[in-house]
């Protein structure tokens, strides 16, 4: 029993994972995750060439590279259904809680200053915890994951010239393929009514969504006053796949794989299987340069990001957990010579855990309202460092 009632992870013990994989390699990327609802992959924290109080610095040439890591923190546990708060689950002390800590390596080289390449790997290490059955006194108890996530190689292109005299603005587009690099199965011990069983750990935690996927992204900034910037950031990932094979033991665990039908009356068929979702990522905001001896500037955007009900792109069967997250992101940078570091704070303004596909069949099976709760964070901690060689 011992081994299953372990300690969740904290901002010191994922440091010291940080602190290895640091030692390993770099990366310029920021892994993107609610809690329950499980958005996965990077979105790059650009570095742009047209920072007007030091081009100098920020100007890549052919054949720069940048080696970059980021990480981010978070601990989730307010469960919403829709965009209502499920205090009760708090109050009753039985709500779910993750701690999730990313670690993204990257490395991006520079063909000509308009075009370049990169390559991110992604690392996560995740436990969650919930309240067990009363058979074992409702102790809290955690299931944990750790692994490589799903590798993405993307190439960009600038709309125009960095290197163009007087240039106060630019736009940089990309596209990148994802692969199933990341374990979509990992396992561990849950306790049960009829005792320990050991099956997959909830989709939020695994390392890999299990499908290939590919993603659209967009960088722009403009400069709009001396020493201000407007940017914004976004992107999208789709996972036309429709779902991985790994059964999520929603059901009493007792589906066997492949053999499950669709029939008007199986409101859980899409509760069997694990879906692979699309994502998407967004934030926009100004950014003003404090010290430009210093490179310091800070900045305030808006983000926002989430799981759609249904993909763009393929079939939507598999259980997913759909839902949004809207922030206010204060944050800083500092942009000197060969070194950028980032450090931002998103803290959660409105979050809403949207109506499944799995609880629009069930509601139309029962005749009742069927909506699924998720667990959000109130705040992430990110922080990214890149160095141009």
């Amino acid at each position: 029993m011992k081994n299953l009632i372990r300690t969740p992870l904290s901002i010191g013990g994922a440091a010291s994972v940080l602190t290895v994989v640091a030692a390993l390699s770099q990366s310029q990327s920021t892994a993107l995750a609610q809690g329950c609802v499980a958005v996965r992959g990077s979105s790059m924290c650009m570095v742009h060439p047209g920072d007007s109080s030091h081009p100098e610095d920020s100007n890549l040439a052919a054949g720069d590279w940048i080696a970059s890591i980021a990480y981010r923190w978070l601990h989730s546990h307010r469960h919403y259904v829709g965009d209502v708060e499920q205090t009760v689950r708090q109050d009753r002390g039985n709500q779910v809680i993750n701690h999730s800590s990313f670690v993204d390596a990257a490395i991006q080289y520079s063909f000509t200053p308009r075009y370049s390449a990169a390559l991110t790997l992604p690392f996560v290490t995740s436990d969650r915890s919930s309240l067990a059955p009363t058979n074992y006194n409702s102790i809290r108890y955690y299931t944990h994951a750790t692994g490589i996530g799903d590798a993405r190689l993307t190439g960009y292109a600038w709309l125009w010239d960095p290197a163009k005299p007087g240039l106060k603005g630019n736009i940089q587009v990309g596209l990148g393929l994802k692969a199933p690099t990341g374990d979509k199965s990992v396992s561990d011990t849950f306790l049960t009514a009829n005792g320990p069983v050991s099956h997959p750990v909830d989709q939020s935690i695994q390392p890999g969504d299990g499908g290939w996927g590919f993603a659209i992204e967009l960088n722009a900034y403009r400069e709009i006053l001396p020493r201000t910037e407007a940017f914004l950031q976004m992107s999208y990932l789709f996972n036309p796949e429709n779902q991985n094979g790994v059964m999520t033991w929603r059901d009493n665990n007792s589906l066997t794989p492949g053999k499950v039908t669709a029939t008007p009356s199986a409101a859980s068929y899409y509760e069997h299987f694990m879906s692979v979702p699309d994502q998407y990522f967004a934030r926009g905001g100004i950014a003003y340069t404090v010290v430009p001896s210093w490179g310091l500037s800070v900045s305030l955007a808006g983000r926002i990001e989430g799981v759609p009900v249904e993909d763009l792109i393929g079939s939507s069967d598999g259980f997913r957990r759909p839902g949004l997250a809207v922030a206010i992101e204060p944050g800083i940078q500092i942009m000197k010579g060969r070194y950028t570091f980032n450090f931002a704070v998103p803290f959660a303004t409105y979050r809403n855990r949207e109506r499944s596909l799995a609880d629009q069949a069930a509601s139309a099976v029962s005749g009742k309202d069927v909506h699924g709760d998720a667990a959000f964070a109130d705040y992430v901690v990110t922080a990214s460092l890149a160095v141009r060689f």
